[in-house]
């Protein structure tokens, strides 16, 4: 036990405040950032044993012609205070208290992994823009394509992350970029906005050697309306706690795809029942779903994950909202 004990450190942003008492900072074992609950990573053994299982859903995947409808957004101009935009899998653009932000943006496909919905803008609309929120290193979240034109279209631009993915992101460009690396808990404040960087249950990697070695996380974002962004994650206690740290939020965007099998994906990712237990945790006012629609990450069919999510929200009587992709919505 001491041995482990001397492996065990604790990281955080001493210049940012940390809203939860006590919080030592985040845990790494041997550098490696640990979860709150439970850490669970599968082996090689488990993802040759998914991939080759049967699927029961393997003919519907087949048949399937997805093709969902579009809003193209030619600007901004219309998307101003209290505007959001699904923008495809779990990127949203957001405008509020005139600041604009982009959460997760992957505009193309990824290595291995084709996108198969239409981006519904020309990515060079996004100027101006204020924050890029990134929730962790997987390349569905982090994409150097993507992030590069931002950057270098955007050159005041603030990236607020966990710690560990800034250093990677200021790597990909030439301009000076504002960074700021946050552990678990820990809030960014600036002028009439504030960004906290919350708990998720989840991991991270993007090569051979680096899992674990950077943070990931979920976002509250404070200033007329209050909006949750859950990133990747597990179901757990996080939820709950955030609603006792930071109240219920206006909107809570969740992810809800990428959730079968459920045996190989329920440590890392919530399936769409439990995100809307997710929503009733955290007491959203209104509930917006993610994460799906856009990469074929998984056994379930493109139409499976928001059909059951809308269901299930109205045998709940729970408020949700399902935008198309480059629908301007507002709260």
């Amino acid at each position: 036990m001491k041995g482990i004990r001397k492996n065990i450190s604790y990281h955080n942003n001493k210049d940012l405040v940390t809203i939860k008492s006590r919080w030592s900072g985040n845990r790494a074992f041997r550098g490696k950032f640990l979860n709150n609950e439970r850490n669970f990573a599968h082996g090689v053994a488990s993802v040759l044993k998914w991939r080759f299982s049967p699927n029961p859903q393997r003919d519907e995947k087949r048949k399937e012609r997805w093709n969902p409808p579009v809003h193209y957004l030619a600007d901004l101009s219309d998307a101003d205070n209290g505007a959001f935009v699904w923008l495809g899998h779990s990127s949203f653009y957001m405008c509020m208290d005139g600041k604009r932000f982009l959460f997760d943006p992957v505009f193309w496909s990824i290595p291995f992994v084709k996108r198969e919905s239409k981006l519904p803008v020309d990515p060079n609309i996004f100027k101006h823009i204020d924050y890029l929120l990134i929730s962790h290193d997987h390349y569905d979240h982090l994409d150097k394509k993507s992030v590069k034109m931002l950057l270098d279209n955007n050159p005041d631009i603030t990236v607020v992350c966990g710690i560990g993915v800034g250093s990677l992101i200021a790597q990909w460009s030439d301009n000076q970029v504002k960074i700021v690396e946050a552990g678990w808990y820990q809030r960014y404040d600036d002028g009439p906005v504030s960004i906290t960087f919350l708990p998720a249950k989840h991991w991270s990697k993007r090569s051979a050697n680096d899992g674990g070695s950077r943070l990931w996380g979920s976002f509250w974002i404070d200033g007329s309306r209050s909006v949750y962004y859950s990133g990747d994650t597990g179901y757990g206690r996080h939820f709950s706690e955030v609603r006792t740290l930071c109240g219920e939020p206006d909107i809570a965007i969740i992810a809800i795809g990428a959730y079968k099998p459920r045996w190989f994906m329920q440590r890392n990712h919530i399936s769409p029942h439990e995100a809307l237990d997710a929503a009733a945790d955290v007491g959203a006012r209104l509930t917006v779903p993610m994460h799906y629609g856009t990469f074929d990450l998984s056994d379930e069919p493109f139409y499976d994950p928001p059909h059951v999510f809308e269901q299930e929200a109205h045998n709940r009587d729970i408020p949700v909202a399902i935008p198309r992709l480059g629908e301007i919505f507002k709260i």
